[in-house]
């Protein structure tokens, strides 16, 4: 049987293969490397973030709110000292020391009180492990806890003065204003006003959003 003139079989081949738009894309080698990388990252840090929920589950079960403060802030900085040590992410180790539900809060409930264990050593060594968990390689985030963004409204002057710093110490200005966010402020130092309150309301983000919520976009934000 003669096929030379059989126009069936002479198509040319590209019209037998599916257009590169309809196929999906091969994975090279170094995608399917990170790929590969990111789920060992993230089953390591979910092991971890395992072993140091444990951790702080026991610790949770010393606190006793009728202690001195003296040895209220003796226990502070024992519960920190074991969170450092197994800590994931410092977000976690901010989380059950210096955070809302944090041991520093859940013992200082009385302002002076919490005043006067910001003031002490105890409060000052915490700090300094937060700030060596901060200086550590470890993931920007954490998968217990969802990730916010502020928008601040402030003059183009401090704008810059806050870059400026930021270049000086060789860090990004999201770094240096979560740094100083998590300094204590002088209350001193806090204007008093009696213009009414702009802006977002602090509370849970799945509060309703009203008119007077909403911030406008076009004002410069840092973070």
């Amino acid at each position: 049987m003669n096929f030379e003139n059989n126009t069936s079989f002479s198509q040319p081949t590209e019209q037998w293969q599916m257009p590169a738009e309809g196929r999906p894309a091969a994975k090279t080698a170094s995608s399917r490397i990170r790929d590969k990388a990111a789920d060992e990252a993230g089953e390591k840090l979910a092991a971890e973030m395992k072993v140091f929920n444990s951790v702080a589950l026991e610790l949770k079960a010393k606190r006793d709110c009728s202690l001195p403060t003296s040895e209220k802030c003796r226990l502070v900085f024992e519960t920190a000292t074991e969170l450092f040590g197994v800590a994931p992410t410092w977000t976690a180790f901010y989380r059950e020391t210096l955070g809302g539900d944090g041991v520093s809060r859940a013992l200082f409930t009385d302002a002076e009180e919490a005043r006067e264990y910001e003031a002490s050593d105890e409060h000052c060594k915490v700090m300094e492990m937060l700030t060596v968990l901060r200086s550590r390689d470890l993931p920007e985030n954490d998968p217990h806890e969802q990730q916010r963004m502020i928008t601040v409204r402030i003059p183009k002057s401090l704008h810059d003065s806050i870059c400026d710093e930021a270049n000086a110490l060789a860090v990004s200005v999201n770094k240096l204003c979560i740094s100083r966010l998590l300094q204590k402020v002088d209350l001193s130092m806090i204007p008093s006003s009696t213009q009414k309150r702009r802006g977002r309301r602090p509370g849970s983000a799945g509060t309703k959003t009203t008119a007077s919520d909403i911030v406008d976009s076009s004002e410069p934000e840092v973070a």
